[in-house]
C-alpha cells in the first residue's frame, strides 16, 4: 500500500523548538494534547518535535535517527502505523486498513518496518517496506502475538504472556521464559506473566518486564533481563511499580524505561539505569509539570538525547499573562531604562511584541524573542520630555490564549547637572546668571561714569 497523507484539518504537524508551557520544573513543550519530544537528560531541556490533536504510541526510532515510526489513532479512531521525517518535516501515514496496527520495529537498514495488525481473531506479526508498500504476513502463532522488537537478524515477541524469538524471516520460533503464572488472569488489566522485550544492541541480552503482583489493578512489573538463547536471568529492579518498556542504550550499558504507576498512584514518569540494574535515576518527577505524562521512552541513536511519546492529560488552552515591569518610572532625557518580562507561564523562544508610546503620541513597535528561560528585557532610550507608555502583548498559539500586559508608565524630564541646578538650565549657567546680576547690581550703585567708581588711591 503507498503513503497516505494526512489531512491538514484532520492533524497538524509542526516542527517545533521552544512553544512551552510552564509549571513545577523543566518547561515542556505545549501546543496540543499528544506529541513526540526530545529530552537532554544533562539540561533537562526539552523540545518538541512533532504533536498531534491524536493518541500516538509505540515509537521507534530509524538506525539513522531521523524518521520515526509510530502509532497514531486516524480516522474515527483506528490505529494506523505513521511516520515523521524530521529533516523533511514529513508525515506520512504507511496503513490504511480499518483495524489495529501498532507497535511499529524498524529493520536494522531502516528498509522495512515490522508492526501487530488485528486484521481477524488474533493480533499477528507482519512486515512492510519503510514507504509503507509491500504488507505481508510475517507471523502468526495462532495465539496473539505482541510487543515486537527487531535487531540484527532477530525478532523478540510476546505469545502467551511469556518472552519469545525468531529469526527475521518469522521462522525458528522459540521461547525464552516461563514463569510459572504466565496467562492466568488476576486484578490486573492484564494476566500474569513476561512483557515487552528489547533486544540489546548487540543482540546477546534482552530485556523485559514481568508482572509480580496485582495488588494494583495497573499491574505490578520488575524488570528482568536475559541472555537471547533464554539463559542466565536476572532481576533488575525490586520495587513491583508499575514499570516496562525498557529500551537500551546504543552502547548497551544503559537502560531507560517508564514508571506509569506507584501503587494506585499514577506517575508516566521516565527513569534510566545501568545495564545491570545499578544507578537508578528517576529524571522526571521533579521536572515535568503536573498533567504531563511520559510515555515510551528511547535513545536517540548517539545516546545523549531521549526521545519519549508526551501526552498532557488534562489538556486545553492555558491562559497566559505577559508581564512588563520598568527599572524606573522616572528618568531624565536620555537615560537608559530597561523593559523585562516574560510569560506565565513560560513559553520559552516565543515572540513578544513591545509597544512603546511616545508623549506626542507617536507609536514604535518592535519584536523580542524570549529566551530559554520564557523572559526578555529590552533597553530604551527615551528623549522627549513628558509621559511615555509601554506594553508587551503575545499573539498566543495552539496551547495558550493570547494576552497582553497591563501598560507601564514613564515620565522623562529633562537632565539635571549633578542635582544642583534648575531643570533645563545647567550650573554654568546658573553661575553666568550671578555674575551678571551681581555686576547689574553694582551699576544701580554707581551714578558715576563706569571707570570713576573704582576707588582712589
Amino acid at each position: 500500500m503507498g503513503v497516505g497523507k494526512v489531512s491538514a484539518f484532520l492533524l497538524m504537524v509542526l516542527v517545533v523548538q521552544g512553544v512551552y508551557a510552564g509549571g513545577a520544573g523543566a518547561a515542556v513543550p505545549y501546543l496540543e494534547r499528544w506529541g513526540i519530544y526530545e529530552l537532554d537528560p544533562d539540561t533537562m531541556r526539552v523540545t518538541q518535535v512533532f504533536t498531534s490533536p491524536r493518541t500516538i504510541s509505540k515509537l521507534s526510532v530509524s538506525s539513522a535517527g531521523d524518521v520515526f515510526a509510530f502509532s497514531m489513532e486516524v480516522d474515527g479512531g483506528a490505529l494506523e502505523i505513521c511516520t515523521f521525517d524530521v529533516a523533511e518535516g514529513e508525515f506520512s501515514r504507511l496503513t490504511e486498513n480499518g483495524h489495529m496496527d501498532v507497535y511499529p520495529s524498524w529493520s536494522p537498514d531502516d528498509t522495512e518496518i515490522a508492526y501487530l495488525s488485528w486484521p481477524g481473531d488474533t493480533l499477528d506479526i507482519y512486515v512492510m517496506d519503510a514507504d509503507g508498500g509491500n504488507q505481508r504476513l510475517l507471523y502468526d502463532s495462532g495465539f496473539h502475538d505482541a510487543d515486537l522488537h527487531w535487531v540484527g537478524d532477530k525478532i523478540a515477541f510476546t505469545r502467551n504472556s511469556q518472552i519469545w524469538i525468531m529469526e527475521e524471516n518469522g521462522t525458528g520460533a522459540t521461547r525464552l521464559t516461563d514463569t510459572p503464572r504466565a496467562g492466568e488472569w488476576g486484578g490486573a488489566v492484564l494476566p500474569f506473566g513476561d512483557y515487552d522485550p528489547r533486544i540489546s544492541p548487540d543482540g546477546g541480552r534482552i530485556v523485559f518486564e514481568r508482572m509480580v503482583d496485582d495488588s494494583s489493578p495497573h499491574g505490578n512489573y520488575d524488570l528482568f533481563i536475559i541472555d537471547s538463547d533464554g539463559s542466565d536471568e536476572e532481576r533488575l529492579t525490586d520495587s513491583g511499580w508499575t514499570q516496562g518498556l525498557a529500551s537500551w542504550s546504543p552502547s548497551g550499558d544503559r537502560l531507560v524505561y517508564s514508571v506509569a504507576a506507584v501503587g494506585t498512584e499514577g506517575r508516566y514518569d521516565i527513569y534510566t539505569m545501568n545495564g545491570n540494574g545499578s544507578q537508578i535515576r528517576d529524571l522526571t518527577s521533579q521536572h515535568f509539570p503536573p498533567g504531563f505524562l511520559a510515555h515510551e521512552p528511547v535513545f536517540s541513536v548517539d545516546g545523549s538525547k531521549i526521545f519519549f511519546i508526551g501526552e498532557w492529560w488534562d489538556w486545553r488552552v492555558l491562559e497566559t499573562e505577559v508581564t512588563c515591569a520598568l527599572s524606573s518610572s522616572e528618568a531624565v532625557s536620555g537615560e537608559e531604562i530597561n523593559v523585562s518580562g516574560g510569560i506565565e507561564p513560560a513559553v520559552p523562544e516565543a515572540e513578544v511584541t513591545l509597544t512603546v508610546v511616545k508623549p506626542n503620541g507617536s507609536t514604535t513597535t518592535r519584536t523580542l524573542d524570549l529566551d530559554s528561560e520564557g523572559s526578555y528585557s529590552e533597553v530604551l532610550g527615551p528623549s522627549e520630555i513628558g509621559r511615555w507608555a509601554v506594553k508587551v502583548s503575545w499573539e498566543g498559539d495552539l496551547g495558550h490564549h493570547a494576552s497582553e500586559s497591563q501598560t507601564a508608565y514613564l515620565v522623562v524630564e529633562e537632565p539635571q547637572d549633578g542635582g544642583n541646578g534648575i531643570p533645563g538650565f545647567p550650573t554654568q549657567s546658573i553661575m553666568l546668571g550671578v555674575i551678571v546680576g551681581a555686576f547689574l547690581y553694582s551699576m544701580t550703585k554707581c551714578v558715576r561714569p563706569l571707570n570713576s567708581c573704582a576707588k582712589s588711591p
